[in-house]
């Protein structure tokens, strides 16, 4: 049953507390009204929000920030601080979106209401962040750096200093520990070459999209990419290129996110080849140039066709094939997969069957190499609900993060997998955690590319 009076009754405690921020908050005519009067309050996107799931709460689910967007709409004033807290809260994962019977476009709810909204924040919250997406994120060299440096620091065993300090309640060292605790064993970092030939027979020409944080935290999936491309006959350019945006655009600042789309279509524009991205969430935004772009003239026609461009790594490899060498030598060491649809991937982008159609030939390959099959592909329930990393939702909401992460792990446990594959960095980030803190047998957690490069035999020692 829809709570709507515990809604209002909830929200009736924090109507004296409204923001006036004279600088912000009008929203008339911010976010379309046809898209929030699209929303019949079926209630059937609740199943699919992992916020709702988690936390009970009207005022965590799609219907009800929608009702809190339109409220806000209506009221022509500056949003109140708790509504705000709502929106934020938010994953983002689009899950509401594939849910729902009406077709409510929540997304483009979001992003619409998101930029009124991050102007309602402090002014040194909202410096820092746009330091991160303009100055930190978009400087690759400097990522480099930074990455070499936490390497340096879990070497020295700095998780554990952190938590002394946290023990004895130090400034920040407790929110600083928990952030800590999340990121992956950094490895050693190795650029991409700028061009990587083709095995065997020439097919074509692609172009890769590397992507920050899968550039300083994930590079060996990065490299495992560019193998299996070029083990399909093609041969692989890496252009200099920027951070996606993706982060920007979903903090709300957009201008940003549209600058970066700018340089990265221009990065592109004289290249020959598909663009393809290992990161389901730097593809997501790669295919939404258009949309994000759409009322500047001089970029609408140059965002288009660098949108039609854009494939997941797992689109281009299942539309290619391996040779008949590469096939034969096939072997899966783990004896049960289970594969995590990234929300990125599958319900933003609706990416579903191409990582299905590989895992898949990948066992048919193992069953003939092997004359039977040595690993089982088990079915994940609730594959495609988020695990709660959501970009850097679990650095800034780190509790209900958490909560979201511990029912994606009991549906990962209760599959029985020894090896979880997905195709974002966050949710790696995520899903790795999760594992770390998930008492019984050890659950391994990959990129699809790895696990494809691992199993194919394709990565030699000077790779």
């Amino acid at each position: 049953m829809f709570a709507w009076q515990t809604f209002e009754q909830e929200e009736a405690m924090v109507e004296n507390k409204a923001m006036n921020d004279a600088q912000s908050g009008q929203a008339k005519g911010l976010i379309d009204q046809e898209l929030l009067d699209a929303c019949i309050h079926c209630g059937l996107c609740l199943p699919a929000c992992p916020t709702y799931l988690a936390t009970g709460r009207e005022t965590e689910s799609p219907r009800g920030r929608i009702y809190l967007i339109n409220q806000w709409q209506q009221s022509g004033r500056a949003p109140q601080s708790r509504m705000v807290e709502h929106i934020d809260s938010c994953l983002g994962c689009l899950g509401c979106q594939t849910a729902c019977p009406s077709g409510v476009q929540y997304e483009k709810i979001l992003d619409q209401a998101r930029p009124g909204l991050t102007k309602t924040k402090p002014m040194w919250k909202r410096q820092i962040s746009r330091f991160l997406f303009a100055k930190v994120l978009p400087d690759y060299n400097l990522l480099r750096r930074l990455s070499r440096l936490l390497r340096i620091w879990q070497h020295l065993k700095g998780r554990a200093f952190l938590e002394v300090l946290a023990k004895i309640k130090f400034p920040f060292a407790g929110k600083v520990a928990v952030l800590e605790a999340f990121l992956p064993p950094v490895p050693q970092f190795q650029p991409l070459p700028k061009q990587s030939w083709n095995v065997g027979k020439k097919e074509g020409k692609v172009q890769f999209f590397s992507g920050c944080v899968m550039d300083a935290l994930y590079g060996p999936a990065n490299h495992a990419a560019v193998r299996l491309i070029r083990a399909q006959g093609q041969v692989v350019e890496v252009a200099e290129q920027t951070c996606c945006g993706a982060l920007a655009y979903h903090a709300g600042e957009v201008d940003i996110a549209k600058q970066l789309a700018k340089g990265n279509i221009a990065a592109f524009t004289d290249k020959e080849g598909p663009i393809v991205v290992a990161s389901a969430g730097c593809g997501a935004i790669l295919k939404e140039y258009d949309q994000l772009l759409a009322k500047e003239s001089d970029w609408q026609q140059k965002a288009k066709q660098f949108v039609s461009r854009v494939q997941d790594i797992s689109e281009f490899l299942s539309e290619h094939v391996f040779p008949e060498h590469v096939r034969r030598r096939a072997r899966v060491a783990a004896p049960k997969v289970a594969y995590h649809a990234a929300c990125h991937l599958a319900h933003a982008q609706h990416v579903r069957r191409p990582p299905e159609k590989l895992l898949n030939q990948l066992l048919d390959d193992v069953k003939e190499a092997s004359g039977k099959p040595s690993f089982a592909l088990v079915p994940l329930i609730d594959a495609e609900h988020c695990c709660g990393s959501a970009g850097i939702f679990n650095i800034l909401h780190p509790e209900l993060s958490l909560a979201v992460l511990k029912a994606k792990m009991a549906r990962i446990k209760e599959s029985g997998a020894d090896l979880v594959v997905t195709g974002n960095p966050g949710c790696l980030m995520q899903l790795a955690a999760g594992a770390r803190q998930t008492p019984g047998k050890p659950i391994q957690v990959m990129h699809l590319v790895e696990l494809l490069d691992e199993a194919y035999g394709l990565a030699k020692p000077d790779d």
